[in-house]
């Protein structure tokens, strides 16, 4: 009996999978939009036979009462078989914390709402466009902070706009857009909105400036959603930064009216300090949950020399696992509270011990901190 060996499956996958990529390689950006069987289905047409009655027999009676009406002719707008883009609908993508899409626009809306009392949205707004754009190397040509209108040059990254074309030299896509900055005053908040104004499109040497309007929303959706991601990650940054800075610590009560010290900044900031400091103190991280503000430690008492070098009494802590759960409070305030194994709070007694070892690693900035150690 014949019996296949590995080689044969190894040289199947491969030739598979060259195949693929070659199919992969071939596909246009038509093709892409085109459903990949063929449109035969459009010269269907509706054989309109007689009824007929069989010799001897007389005729039914018919009744009219579910009768299919005729198409009406605004039914055949839109299109049809081959024109048909399959693409799975662009959606706007809410990233940033707090934002939300603006229903029933004309064009693709993003609300982006002010984090904190401080912030000012509309600044930051424009700030991070203005960057953005030139992150891609895209001008400015027109800027109308007062109307809140900014149009840009040509944009020509194509893996950007349209997500494909990376190692496809052929196909190229360039864009204008017109940015919208509405602020909000009454709910901190401001609205943006995206339109292309002009696209130039090229494959095998043949351009195009045509775009429907659904490719338009597209595209315009494509770009928002890009901008969107870039302020969410300068917001991580700056948050990043103020976290390596020197943040105030105090004693005080959590909502819960259990003790607990109370850090002088965002929850975000904490979080990041938090996660920074506990290890230099003999806290191992074992596990981590952020959207329910939660740090899951193991702690090993650190050595006598290792206090001595910091400068700080040890503070009596059993080494057991434990918990520090973090919660938002008014004013820009974080409340950090410890619990034990069995989920109970650590006495009073204890977290003030703490504080008056630890309070120093989160009034100074981590290069401060760094530098004291070397």
């Amino acid at each position: 009996m014949f019996k296949s060996n590995g080689k044969g499956n190894s040289a199947r996958l491969v030739l598979t999978v060259a195949t693929a990529a070659v199919l992969a390689a071939c596909s246009t950006p038509q093709d892409r939009k085109m459903a990949n069987r063929d449109f035969g289905y459009e010269d269907a047409r509706l054989e309109g036979r007689a009824f007929l009655i069989p010799s001897g027999l007389s005729a039914p009676a018919f009744n009219s009462q579910f009768d299919i009406p005729p198409l009406p002719e605004s039914s055949r707008d839109g299109a049809l078989g081959a024109k048909i883009d399959v693409r799975p609908p662009a959606q706007l993508l809410t990233v940033v914390p707090g934002s939300q899409v603006v229903q029933n626009a004309s064009e693709p809306t993003i609300a982006y709402y002010a984090l904190s009392t401080s912030q000012s949205v509309e600044r930051d707004t424009w700030s991070f466009l203005m960057n953005f754009l030139a992150k891609y190397k895209v001008t400015t040509e027109k800027l109308d902070q007062q109307a809140g209108v900014l149009q840009t040059g040509w944009f020509d990254n194509t893996v950007a706009l349209d997500g494909w074309g990376e190692d496809d030299d052929d196909f190229k896509i360039r864009q204008r857009y017109q940015f919208t900055v509405r602020n909000d005053a009454a709910r901190h908040a401001v609205n943006m909105s995206v339109r292309v104004l002009d696209h130039e499109e090229s494959f095998d040497g043949e351009t195009t400036t045509q775009l429907s309007p659904a490719e338009a929303q597209r595209y315009a959706v494509r770009v928002l959603n890009q901008f969107s991601l870039y302020y969410d990650s300068q917001l991580k940054s700056r948050e990043q930064h103020k976290s390596n800075e020197g943040m105030g610590l105090e004693l005080g009560l959590d909502n819960n009216e259990l003790s607990a010290w109370i850090a002088d900044g965002s929850f975000e900031q904490v979080w990041r300090r938090l996660n920074q400091v506990l290890p230099g103190y003999g806290f191992v991280i074992k596990d981590t949950q952020q959207s329910l503000g939660w740090i899951d430690v193991e702690y090993e008492a650190p050595s006598a020399e290792f206090w001595k070098a910091k400068g700080s009494e040890p503070f009596k802590l059993e080494e057991e696992k434990y918990r520090f759960q973090l919660g938002e409070m008014a004013g820009g305030k974080t409340s950090i509270t410890l619990f034990d194994k069995d989920k109970k709070p650590v006495s009073s007694g204890v977290i003030s011990q703490m504080y008056i070892s630890m309070s120093e690693a989160f009034a100074k900035g981590l290069a401060a901190q760094a530098a004291k150690s070397e």
